[in-house]
């Protein structure tokens, strides 16, 4: 699968749900994107005392299975978590070309605002593949967020600090 970002579904996540995502990815940072066809979890993540997968280990799955992709973002229905953290919406290398965005937490009734959260995750882990770091701005999607309400109120674009920044690293993209 050729591209410059490829969305990657895992286990039984619709990819379907993948495609306003994709437009988004268009939108925002001006890249094409496409889906894959879903994928196993990496059982080598899986912390079964936990329920949780260990973030890190979808990485290196999506790097070496999509390497024509210029990034390669895995979507996953698991719940995801981080040495010390109880969980994370994602994970991303930083800068790199492999992230992770779990919906588990992101599921809400409204579609439309699920789709959002997602779309907002997903933008926050590719700025990261890029290199920017997390910003203090309260709408800027790079801002951290800790739960499901601090999603909501950021936005899904970039502040201006952000955006310039990420137009510098789109230029050697």
């Amino acid at each position: 699968m050729h591209g410059a970002v490829v969305l990657v579904p895992f286990d039984d996540l619709d990819p379907r749900i993948l495609h306003p995502v994709a437009a988004g990815v268009l939108e925002v940072f001006g890249l094409p994107a496409t889906v894959a066809e879903p994928l196993p979890s990496p059982l080598e993540g899986l912390e079964a005392a936990r329920g949780q997968y260990r973030a890190a280990a979808f990485l290196p799955l999506l790097a070496a299975r999509f390497p024509e992709a210029r990034r390669a973002v895995g979507v996953t229905p698991v719940d995801l978590f981080e040495p010390g953290l109880n969980f994370v919406f994602g994970l991303a290398e930083r800068p790199g070309r492999a992230a992770v965005v779990s919906v588990a937490r992101l599921v809400h009734p409204d579609g439309r605002r699920f789709l959002a959260r997602v779309m907002k995750e997903t933008h926050h882990e590719l700025g990261h593949t890029f290199g920017l770091d997390h910003c203090p701005e309260p709408t800027c999607v790079m801002r951290f967020s800790n739960s499901v309400e601090e999603v909501d109120a950021k936005g899904r674009f970039f502040c201006p600090r952000c955006r310039a920044k990420l137009e510098a690293a789109l230029e050697v993209f």
